[in-house]
């Protein structure tokens, strides 16, 4: 089953136009994702790019065997060596128990698009996973849903998040992981598979190990067959390639904010909301003191934090960048040029808001000299258990009836269920009432016009009544259907949880233990690459 990405809930309106209206947005992008003509094009000409592959093989070996990766992440590894070699690149924020489903989702939507790129193109194409361990958001990072024994939704957290904007890359688990995966245990069903899972959970999220690290580790624990890359681009080693572009940020003064300023001012035209707000004086880099990010701004040749409690000169930051590139990260603005110039990226793998942020992007690329890659969407999916789906057929309930608040489907059901009569003399009374209290309106204000005041306020006071009477049965109703009740609640968090998409508010945890590891594969299988449409995958 799929559905149009305008009947999805939570799409921006930018991206339902770049889904389903692209003319209209392709001047603020340089590849045309739809065309495989233009994705092979594009491939061949950042094929031809330097790129400093040796030293980033090194990197990627030694971070790689840190988190256990398979034997085809090294044969990636090796192909990325060579130089005709290009990348499909995706990344995500470094969360809780590996984040939630549109996590995993990027990263298969990236290994299907690189093994349909390399089977075009004839030459290696791999794919990486851009962790992002410089971004400081840990209150959303710190965040794992699932779905319970009774099919009840919970979001647990460690409490890593109480550190204030401390970068992920300086998160270092404590005992409390041990807490929040002892919580998750009695949560989650038991199954065949339940032990294996809390055994990589062990052995990924444990007290001591970083987030970075114990994201990575699990991420590849769960995909060993697709051959990940997965990049920390916190490492020092990382810093120093990307040094360059530090430090052109400072030195031009900030060409992204200038060229991402344009492209708002145009987006703005075409009555677009910006996704990054942005203002003059502002370098799209945080400078790392501690273990805290600080946003710099400049005025003229004096730099500073956001805050003030930091001041350089031009001078003062160019050496700092020379000399300890570590202390530096890019913001949301300048880290896909970041990635860009250092991976030779035919595509990267997006979601509605990301698509909506590289919209102000192209200008950036071209003032760094770096090729913009394609845009690509990342695959939306809704996982349907079979549970869900009888009791969807019990009821004759659409994926659109749970994607909506469920009260007043359910009560619309149980009404169905009532003992007939129940509910029709209430509905009649309320008509009868409402018209002959229309015809005694009319009747009064030839007599006493004063007393239309005192007929609606008494007119209100008795359809009140006759709402709460309407209510009172209704629950009755709910009471004596409760079954009815349970099912259709249960359908609706598990496909629409918190009243989000389930792909950004579950975990993919709820169905590992399931179902096992083969979910991944199965999932794999189902995306279909052919449309951009939101997909119901039946499980």
């Amino acid at each position: 089953m799929k559905i149009s990405p305008a009947q999805t809930p939570g799409f921006n309106r930018l991206y339902l136009d770049y889904l389903e209206n692209f003319e209209k947005l392709e001047s603020f992008y340089a590849v045309d994702y739809r065309a495989s003509a233009a994705l092979l094009a594009h491939a061949e000409m950042i094929a031809k790019r330097t790129y400093a592959r040796e030293k980033l093989c090194a990197i990627f070996h030694r971070q790689n065997e840190r988190y256990h990766a398979s034997k085809k992440t090294a044969q990636a590894i090796g192909l990325f060596a060579k130089p005709d070699t290009v990348a499909v690149v995706t990344g995500q924020q470094t969360g809780l128990f590996g984040g939630p489903l549109l996590t995993m989702y990027k990263a298969l939507t990236a290994a299907k698009l690189a093994e349909r790129l390399q089977a075009r193109r004839g030459k290696p194409v791999v794919t990486i996973f851009w962790m992002a361990t410089d971004d400081d958001d840990l209150v959303e990072a710190d965040q794992c849903g699932v779905l319970d024994r009774n099919n009840e939704f919970h979001n647990l957290s460690s409490g890593f998040n109480q550190l204030s904007r401390r970068p992920f890359s300086q998160v270092v688990l404590d005992e409390s992981i041990d807490v929040c995966r002892a919580k998750l245990n009695e949560l989650l069903p038991d199954s065949e598979f339940k032990p294996a899972l809390f055994e990589k959970l062990a052995r990924c999220f444990k007290p001591g190990a970083s987030l970075a690290e114990a994201f990575g580790g699990f991420l590849q624990s769960l995909t060993s067959d697709f051959g990940l890359i997965v990049l920390d681009p916190s490492d020092p080693e990382v810093k120093r390639l990307a040094a360059p572009v530090f430090e052109r940020e400072i030195s031009d003064h900030s060409p992204s904010t200038t060229a991402a300023l344009k492209a708002i001012e145009q987006l703005e035209k075409l009555n677009y909301t910006p996704q990054v707000p942005l203002r003059d004086g502002r370098l799209n880099l945080f400078y790392i003191e501690g273990n805290q990010r600080h946003p710099l701004e400049f005025s003229g040749d004096k730099f500073s934090s956001t805050d003030g409690s930091l001041n350089f000169s031009q001078n003062d930051l160019s050496a700092a960048v020379e000399k300890t590139p570590e202390r530096f990260a890019p913001n949301v603005i300048l880290r896909p040029v970041i990635q860009d110039h250092l991976l030779p990226t035919v595509a990267y793998i997006g979601g509605p808001a990301e698509v909506a942020y590289f919209a102000e992007y192209r200008g950036i690329y071209d003032s760094f000299e770096v090729p913009m890659p394609a845009i690509y969407p990342r695959k939306s999916l809704t996982l349907l258990e079979k549970r869900v789906e009888r009791t969807m057929e019990k009821y004759g309930l659409s994926l659109f009836d749970l994607w909506k608040p469920i009260e007043p489907k359910i009560t619309e059901l149980v009404k169905k269920e009532a003992p007939e009569g129940l509910f029709e003399p209430v509905s009649a009374t309320r008509d009868e009432l409402t018209r002959e209290l229309k015809t005694l309106r009319g009747r009064v204000a030839t007599l006493d016009p004063t007393l239309e005041g005192f007929i609606e306020s008494t007119a209100g006071k008795i359809l009140h009544q006759l709402d709460g009477l309407d209510k009172k049965l209704t629950q009755a109703v709910k009471r004596q259907n409760e079954t009815l009740t349970s099912q259709v609640h249960k359908a609706a968090t598990a496909v629409f949880p918190n009243g989000h998409l389930q792909e950004r508010s579950l975990s993919l945890l709820s169905y590992l233990a399931k179902h096992g590891d083969g979910i991944i594969r199965q999932i794999y299988e189902a995306i279909d690459l052919g449309d951009y449409e939101h997909q119901v995958v039946p499980l």
